[in-house]
């Protein structure tokens, strides 16, 4: 079986599908991913529906698909878009072959096969890396630690299409590690949909962190989504102190305004967040910081969006991802009054980006003229005539690049890069020479007071 995949959304979501693949794999050992999807057998859609446009992107996705395909190809659609509408989307989208959920069993992918294969065995969590085919570059991959949220905030879908939380255990977090380690990638990240909600036989996140740092030998390991609440100071020191953990953590703080917070059923307050941070900034300066915020929520006012603003100036976020609000029906946030009009929400992300436009300018000024560890991507999406890679700063598909005009990289392999010019979110520079090994956290923040 030849299979053309499409995986929208989130990373979380690419490691479903990665182990949905896997579970194809161990049911048709011949199975191939290719490239062109006029050379597919199976389509994979893998869809998102955290908000509407996601809904919307997901569906046009699966129809272009379906129109364009053969008469012999059959179209699979797994994801949140299925388990967010149900049997409600078969009735609308009868092109679709077989309709998956976010864990896929074998027994599910029986209709795929003309004889159903023998039964084994079903996982209700990802396969360990063993059965799982990666879609990405072969340098780097993402792990998921824990499945669903517990937490209750009115503006999301998470724990109703995704489930509560369940937190994967340690030996099998290790196994998958480890067994990516052997397949030679250089770069993981720690996903889920908060990571310090992660708990396994009185085990928290600090201890997993410190346990992969000892037993994984992978150069880069990064985490993203941290829940505010969950950043405490054992977690800290064992970020900071690790080898192969790096300073870099994503810590979403959807807004600052105390009174849009608690409406949002956010556990915390402007003030809670400016101890954090400042905590943070005071006793690990070196520590990139990565956010999200929200802006258009209902009851969001003028005040509210300066609060915002005042607080990003403080804190100064290396990296910051700023939303609109996106009106859900099935969310209790769609039952709240004075709603914020499409067009002032477009105006107020306008502003916030703006403003991180100036602040990530500022940062990333300070780093011409030095020399840092890139991991090399290959060349450029723009331009052939350009490499392109990332530092330890820069998460894959959420921040900033580093573009090279001069000097030969390979793919997946470290370099050390002089720094010549910087912008918005980029920076340009040579290759001086190749690294045997990253140094890790001598990459630092350029955080300064």
């Amino acid at each position: 079986m030849n299979v053309y995949v499409v995986s929208l959304g989130c990373p979380k979501n690419r490691t479903d599908t990665e182990a949905a693949l896997g579970t194809l794999k161990t049911l048709d050992p011949g199975l191939e991913i290719v490239e062109k999807k006029e050379e597919a057998d199976l389509i994979l859609v893998n869809t998102c529906s955290f908000i509407q446009e996601a809904v919307e992107e997901s569906i046009e996705t699966i129809l272009d698909l379906a129109l364009k395909k053969a008469d012999h190809q059959k179209i699979a659609v797994m994801g949140c878009l299925y388990k967010r509408y149900g049997e409600e989307l078969k009735k609308e989208l009868p092109e679709v072959d077989i309709f998956l959920g976010n864990e896929v069993k074998e027994g599910d992918l029986a209709p795929l096969f003309e004889v159903p294969p023998p039964h084994t065995k079903d996982s209700v969590m990802p396969p360990s890396c063993g059965r799982r085919i990666l879609t990405t570059p072969p340098w780097r991959a993402y792990v998921k630690i824990v499945e669903g949220c517990s937490h209750k905030c009115t503006y999301c879908l998470i724990p109703t299409i995704r489930g509560p939380r369940r937190p994967r255990p340690l030996p099998e977090i290790l196994d998958e590690l480890k067994g990516l380690s052997d397949c030679g990638v250089k770069e993981v990240t720690l996903v889920g949909q908060d990571l310090t909600s992660w708990e396994w036989e009185g085990l928290r996140l600090a201890d997993l962190v410190e346990r992969v740092d000892m037993e994984v030998d992978i150069p880069w390991i990064r985490l993203l989504y941290l829940h505010p609440t969950g950043v405490d100071q054992r977690l800290l020191e064992a970020v900071s102190s690790g080898e192969r953990i790096l300073n870099y953590l994503d810590i979403p703080i959807q807004h600052a305004s105390s009174t849009i917070l608690k409406r949002m059923g956010r556990p915390y307050d402007l003030d809670f967040l400016r101890r954090l941070f400042g905590w943070i900034r005071e006793k690990y300066p070196w520590i990139v910081l990565r956010t999200t915020v929200m802006v258009g929520f209902p009851g969001e006012t003028d005040d509210d969006l300066e609060t915002l603003l005042a607080f990003m100036k403080e804190v100064e976020f290396h990296h910051l991802g700023c939303f609109r609000y996106s009106d859900e029906e099935e969310a209790p946030s769609h039952a709240f009054r004075y709603k914020v009009s499409k067009s002032t929400a477009r105006a107020r992300q306008m502003e916030v980006l703006e403003l991180q436009n100036s602040i990530s300018r500022r940062h990333l000024r300070q780093y011409v003229g030095q020399c840092l560890e890139v991991l090399i991507e290959g060349y450029s999406k723009e331009t052939d005539l350009l490499l392109e890679g990332r530092t330890a700063f820069q998460a894959p598909g959420v921040d900033g690049a580093v573009y090279i005009n001069e000097g030969t990289g390979e793919p997946g392999k470290f370099f050390n890069v002089e720094i010549r010019d910087s912008f918005d979110y980029e920076l340009l520079g040579r290759i001086k020479g190749p690294l045997a090994e990253p140094a890790g956290q001598s990459v630092q923040s350029s955080y300064q007071k």
